[in-house]
């Protein structure tokens, strides 16, 4: 019996020592084994290998790659401002007992005001202005493309230093229309539209740059969207209209 306890104890302590040993190759790299060579020479090389390190350049190499892969991306808030002001003169046209109504003004007024009212409800719902490291873009409300634009192709984001202009229509403080022009477009392009206006000799000699002209429907907040051109750099001219 007593050799018995004996020999469990030898096994006993020959696992340990094993273990040890296995621990102590693995963290401080003595053997051939946790070595790297060099396959253009036959130098008997060892690496040694400190953990803490490691650990610390993987965290921050994951950290950094995280920050690179996931920039930061403002999302305009939407407003509603427009769209609801094309129902309310729809109503007011086409609304009985309303001094505006009438047959003529219900069909040139009151009907095609609500439906673009319900038009522009449905693209503010569905659309968003957003502003990331590099570009301005119109997206779907889930951050997805809108895809090619209908009118130049193309993705509908711009790069900053592209702009050459922007403003809000008829004004600041009555903003109806989210002007910009940008050279990101191919030239062929830059007379499409409004574009044949806005770059002709008269406005170039009046101080306009030549570009790319977008109009958009004002269904999100004005004034944040100015502030993201501002803090962006997009270049503006205040003459040009």
């Amino acid at each position: 019996e007593k050799e018995n306890q004996h020999r469990g104890q030898e096994k006993t302590t020959t696992m340990a020592k094993f273990v040890f040993f296995f621990v102590f190759l693995s963290f401080c790299g003595v053997s051939d084994a946790f070595t790297s060579r060099s396959p253009l020479a036959k130098v008997n090389t060892r690496v040694s290998i400190d953990p803490t390190s490691v650990a610390q350049s993987f965290v921050a190499e994951a950290l950094s790659s995280s920050s690179l892969s996931a920039a930061p991306v403002e999302i305009i808030e939407p407003s509603y401002n427009l769209a609801l002001g094309s129902l309310a003169l729809g109503a007011a046209f086409g609304v009985p007992g309303s001094p505006l109504k009438s047959k003529l003004s219900a069909f040139l007024g009151g009907i095609p005001l609500t439906l673009f009212g319900l038009f522009l409800a449905f693209q503010t719902t569905t659309l968003r202005f957003t502003f990331d490291d590099k570009n301005f873009a119109l997206v779907r409300s889930n951050l997805e493309s809108t895809g090619e634009n209908v009118v130049v192709g193309g993705e509908n984001a711009w790069a900053y230093d592209k702009f050459v202009n922007y403003d809000l229509f008829p004004s600041r403080s009555f903003p109806i229309l989210v002007y910009f022009k940008e050279t990101q477009t191919p030239e062929e392009f830059w007379n499409v539209g409004p574009g044949e206006q806005a770059n002709s000799p008269e406005a170039i000699a009046k101080g306009a740059i030549p570009g790319q002209v977008h109009f958009f429907p004002a269904i999100g907040n004005t004034e944040d969207l100015i502030k993201g051109f501002e803090n962006h750099g997009c270049a503006k001219i205040e003459q040009e209209k």
